[in-house]
């Protein structure tokens, strides 16, 4: 037989503790009779069962299903944000410096993905990539290869050319269904 306690509220406590949910959030419909009061008490929980408070990690959304961009990737507008951002950078340069290059090529494509960004075009991945080189009287030739949705996929590029090194500079918006 269990020792009574004397303290109401180490009851309360105590008996939270034993049980695994509280009642308090019970769907079920409570019998109340006329003239007799009802007081409910939430307390906070304790530290054996915080883990069932605790974020789970993201939450996940139902898909929509949405096949259709509600806005389509226009070429037309991301075209003059990567020759803008490139004649920016590149302008300056006479000489061409191969330790330096490497973190330029990374500030423009960062430069031009933000400002990509701010046209908005809903539920496109997007990637830029950027390659700068040197000028050497060479003939170069870049590809690319990915899965590709040609009704939706699309990408915009832009080139840039001075006497001392050559950029070409390519974003692709990239649907997400």
């Amino acid at each position: 037989m269990a020792a009574k306690v004397e303290n109401p509220r180490l009851e309360a406590q105590s008996s939270m503790i034993t049980k695994k949910k509280s009642s308090f959030f019970e769907l079920t419909r409570r019998n109340f009779k006329p003239g007799n009061s009802y007081i409910s008490m939430a307390c906070a929980p304790s530290f054996e069962n915080l883990e069932e408070y605790e974020h789970r990690g993201e939450i996940e959304v139902e898909n929509t299903y949405r096949m259709d961009p509600p806005k389509r990737f226009v070429v037309e507008h991301v075209e003059p944000i990567i020759q803008t951002a490139l004649e920016k950078h590149l302008s300056d340069i006479s000489m061409y410096d191969a330790t330096a290059i490497g973190s330029l090529s990374k500030t423009i494509a960062g430069e031009v993905n933000d400002q990509v960004k701010l046209l908005n075009f809903e539920r496109f991945k997007l990637i830029c990539i950027v390659y700068i080189g040197e000028k050497r009287d060479q003939d170069v030739r870049l590809g690319s290869r990915c899965l590709w949705d040609s009704q939706r996929d699309t990408f915009a590029s832009a080139s840039y050319e001075n006497t001392a090194l050559f950029a070409s500079a390519t974003v692709y918006g990239l649907y997400y269904e």
